[in-house]
C-alpha cells in the first residue's frame, strides 16, 4: 500500500514531498546592540499582533512545481486554504479537469488520484504521511504556512541580530507548546521590517539540524484600505538540501474576501473510486 502511494503522490508531482526536510545549515548573522535589538523586537511583535486581524482564509490559483534529481515537472490548480489547519489543493490536466485532490483539516487528510480511481485517507500521524511531512512542520497550521505568517502562539524570543545581506532581521524563536516539553523546536524568521512580512522560516531542532526551509517573495501589494503585513506571498520556495530537491509554489489570482466553512474543505470519493487506508 506504501509504495502505491508514493507512485501515486509522485504521479500528482509529489505534493505530500512539499515539507520534505533538508540539511540546510543555520543563517549566518550580524550582531545588534542591546538597544537594536529591544527595537527589533518591538516591531516584529507589533507586526505579529497586526496579523491576528488580517483574513483567515485564502483563495488562489497555484502553479507547482518539483524539481529533484529523480523527478521534474509542473501542476497548476487552485490553492484554498482556512485558518489554522484546512488546506486544500486541486490539481488540474492540461485541459483544465481535475487530476487530483488533497484535502485536510490538520487531523485527517484525503488524497484522490482520479486517473488511477483511488482515494487514499487516513490520520496526519499516519506513518505513511509523517514521511513526507517531517516533525518541523505541524498540519495543525498548515494555512500559516501557506500565507507566510506564525501562528497565533505565545512567542519565546531567544536572540535577534541583522541579516549580513541587509534583508531585514533574523529571530530565533520558539512557540510556548514547542518549547514547553519534549526535544524543542527552535526557529529562524529573517523579518523584513520594512515591508512587515517574513521572508523565510526554518525549523531546527535541539542540535541545529534544519527539518524546514520555507522561503517566502513577491508578497501581493496590499488589498485597498488593508494593512501592509496581512499580504500574501506570491512565491514559497521549499529547499530539501538532502536530496537536493525544490518545491516551488507560485500563487496569483487572490480571491478577494475568501471565506469558507469547514464543510468547504470535505470531497467526497467519485463512485466507483477504491478507498485506500494509509497507516
Amino acid at each position: 500500500m506504501t509504495r502505491a502511494l508514493v507512485r501515486a503522490l509522485w504521479g500528482g508531482l509529489g505534493v505530500l514531498l512539499l515539507f520534505a526536510g533538508g540539511c540546510a545549515t543555520l543563517p549566518a548573522t550580524r550582531p545588534l546592540d542591546a538597544l537594536q535589538q529591544q527595537e527589533g523586537v518591538a516591531r516584529f511583535r507589533e507586526a505579529m499582533a497586526g496579523q491576528q486581524e488580517c483574513s483567515c482564509c485564502l483563495d488562489a490559483q497555484v502553479r507547482l512545481s518539483l524539481k529533484s534529481l529523480v523527478q521534474s515537472g509542473t501542476i497548476s490548480g487552485f490553492v484554498q486554504a482556512k485558518a489554522p489547519s484546512y488546506v486544500k489543493f486541486t490539481g488540474l490536466n492540461p485541459l483544465g479537469q481535475p487530476m487530483m485532490f488533497l484535502v485536510t483539516d490538520g487531523t485527517f487528510f484525503r488524497y484522490i488520484a482520479v486517473p488511477e480511481g483511488k482515494g487514499y485517507e487516513g490520520l496526519v500521524t499516519a506513518a505513511a504521511f509523517k514521511k513526507y511531512a517531517p516533525r518541523g512542520f505541524d498540519p495543525a497550521h498548515g494555512f500559516f504556512w501557506l500565507a507566510g505568517r506564525l501562528a497565533p502562539e505565545t512567542l519565546r524570543i531567544f536572540s535577534v541580530a541583522q541579516d549580513p545581506e541587509g534583508r531585514g532581521l533574523w529571530l530565533e524563536l520558539a512557540y510556548a507548546a514547542d518549547a514547553s516539553g519534549g526535544e524543542p523546536l527552535r526557529r529562524h524568521v529573517l523579518f523584513d521590517s520594512t515591508q512587515q512580512v517574513i521572508l523565510r522560516h526554518l525549523v531546527a531542532g535541539s542540535d541545529g539540524r534544519i527539518m524546514v526551509d520555507v522561503w517566502y517573495d513577491d508578497y501581493a501589494p496590499a488589498s485597498e484600505g488593508g494593512s501592509d503585513n496581512c499580504r500574501m506571498p506570491g512565491l514559497i520556495r521549499i529547499h530539501a538540501n538532502h536530496n537536493g530537491a525544490v518545491m516551488e509554489l507560485v500563487l496569483g489570482d487572490w480571491l478577494p474576501d475568501a471565506g469558507f466553512s469547514a464543510n468547504d474543505f470535505q470531497v467526497d470519493l467519485p463512485l466507483g473510486f477504491t478507498v485506500v487506508p494509509v497507516e
